[in-house]
């Protein structure tokens, strides 16, 4: 029995990918599996660390059940030149609303990965003399069975 908490990370950016497109609720954001390095945009949602959990969930014809719950790294970030903290912590809140929604619309990821929560997160910014970064870093919890 492998953790399948890298494969729901994946199924979690594989939706959120899916609305980046014009029109979409993330149209004009970058959203990466992973921090892009050179490539990164203004605005962009990348992801982090994986973390899980395992607790038993009763027994299935072929063994014992598990639940495990994936804690993944998700990450939202803005940076705009000439800006203040505030207007980037006001955009940070706007991605992270849609961000919200599309998961709580629709909690089924791909392949049985079940997203259940922001479980927390934290916010912090940085400031140079050209541009103001805002970031917000949420932990995603994700559930599934494994036998």
């Amino acid at each position: 029995m492998n953790p399948e908490g890298l494969r729901c990370k994946r199924a979690l950016f594989d939706r959120l990918t899916a609305q980046a497109g014009p029109g979409l609720p993330l149209a004009g954001v970058q959203v990466a599996y992973a921090w892009p390095g050179g490539t990164a945009q203004r605005e962009m949602v990348y992801g982090g660390g994986v973390r899980f959990t395992r607790t038993s969930a009763g027994h299935s014809g072929t063994g014992e059940l598990w639940l495990e719950t994936a804690t993944i790294g998700l990450y939202i970030r803005v940076r705009t030149p000439g800006a203040t903290v505030e207007e980037t912590d006001a955009r940070v809140q706007e991605i992270a609303g849609a961000v919200e929604d599309l998961l709580a619309a629709d909690p089924e990821l791909a392949d049985g990965f079940t997203y259940s929560q922001m479980s927390g997160g934290t916010a912090d910014y940085a400031t140079d003399d050209e541009a103001s970064v805002s970031v917000l870093a949420y932990q995603v919890a994700c559930q599934y069975y494994l036998d």
